[in-house]
């Protein structure tokens, strides 16, 4: 089951970007991560009207960081509006999948934000560096077709009269 929810959770991460990038080049960075949070509060709120219920919301007791999540869910979507755009989505995918994997490993071994302590192994670790290895590939391959992107941008010949 998790699988399944990893795979159409990753399928509709790509196309939210890829979306919200198009949505970006039109409207800007941050109007688009507006637009986006806008859209999303209500269809959250319709999914809570229709019955999709988890609970009864209660705001006491919750530490006030646990509410930055908003918050970094607003600049994440500018921040990927625009590196979409400009690095693409599989470069900007597979550095954010880089990170995330790293950011995620300490906050699993330190057992940060309230969660369990997950100890860093040397399988886990082994895993996570082929992982960003890959991406160091993926990412320098770019790198490497860059010349095409600057030959366009030189001055073309008719623009030299």
């Amino acid at each position: 089951m998790y699988i399944l929810l990893a795979l159409a959770t990753g399928t509709i991460t790509v196309v939210s970007r890829v979306v919200n990038a198009a949505l970006a080049i039109r409207i800007g960075s941050l109007r688009g991560s507006f637009v986006n949070h806008i859209v999303g509060a209500a269809f959250a709120g319709l999914l809570l009207a229709v019955g999709l219920r988890t609970g009864v919301l209660r705001w006491s007791g919750i530490p006030l960081v646990y509410f930055l999540g908003g918050s970094l869910g607003v600049l994440i979507v500018a921040a990927s509006n625009y590196a979409v755009q400009h690095a693409g989505a599989v470069v900007f995918a597979v550095l954010l999948l880089a990170f995330q994997l790293i950011s995620s490993a300490c906050i699993d071994h330190f057992g940060w934000m309230g969660g369990d302590v997950i100890p860093m192994t040397l399988s886990r670790g082994v895993g996570l560096a082929l992982i960003i290895g890959g991406a160091v590939l993926v990412v320098t391959d770019r790198a490497a077709r860059r010349p095409a992107d600057a030959a366009s941008a030189s001055p073309s010949p008719s623009s030299e009269t």
